[in-house]
């Protein structure tokens, strides 16, 4: 498996438990684009608390992501500007920049809450791709002899949406649609319990919360697709 850290390092050097249970079956998520592009198929309406108003270096972390949501935050045209930065595939950005490139390759890739009817505690149900917003919805697949790395999320890292000291958790997925005693992450299924099922589509991944999080609270999604690249994207639990 090719080892996403080089992506890092590229575009490091480019820009510069007492638990609770979250149970997304009553609780909704809400996930604000700020003022999306042209391109964007739907917008979602709202405003976050100690929003920023730009990454600059007071806020953004080494790796130039914002620690808080930008007051004018556009995921699509941030994972855009990014992604022709490098943190995306050069061959994938032409198709996210191609005819319905948002909603049928970007979109796809952008963090949504699914509904499921429990959640264990201090973990967040995630998937990619919220229909909702017109977004087509994203497959998973094992390793083939076409594609040996195989195409899912390897990791996901949670950090709240604050500008003071905070963990960034990360949730590591080694295979798919299975985990080993190794991964710090889960699987589960949207509709049943096959993750498989649907070409992938029905895999929701268990990510875990860091310390701090509470219901209400703003947090950052940055995950690496193994085929597609990275993502970033601001989400807040409920109240």
């Amino acid at each position: 498996m090719r080892d996403p850290q080089s992506r890092r390092t590229f575009l490091q050097r480019a820009t510069g438990a007492g638990l609770a249970v979250f149970v997304p079956a009553t609780v909704g998520c809400v996930r604000n684009p700020g003022a999306p592009s042209a391109a964007s198929p739907a917008a979602a309406s709202g405003s976050g608390p100690a929003a920023a108003t730009g990454s600059s270096p007071a806020t953004a972390d080494a790796s130039g992501l914002p620690l808080v949501r930008p007051s004018d935050w556009d995921a699509v045209a941030f994972n855009t500007a990014r992604g022709r930065a490098g943190a995306i595939p050069a061959a994938y950005m032409a198709k996210i920049e191609g005819a319905d490139g948002v909603a049928q390759h970007l979109g796809k890739h952008l963090p949504y809450v699914p509904k499921l009817p429990e959640v264990p505690a201090r973990m967040l149900p995630l998937m990619w791709g919220d229909p909702a917003l017109g977004y087509a919805r994203h497959p998973n697949a094992a390793p083939t002899a076409e594609a040996p790395e195989g195409h899912w999320y390897n990791w996901i890292r949670v950090r709240s949406a604050t500008l003071d000291a905070a963990e960034e958790l990360e949730s590591r997925f080694s295979g798919w649609p299975a985990i080993t005693s190794a991964d710090t992450g889960r699987y589960a299924g949207l509709v049943g319990s096959d993750p498989a099922a649907e070409e992938g589509r029905n895999t929701v991944y268990l990510v875990g919360l860091p310390e701090g999080v509470q219901p209400g609270s703003w947090i950052r999604i940055h995950g690496h697709c193994l085929t597609h690249g990275e993502y970033v994207d601001f989400l807040q639990l409920p109240s």
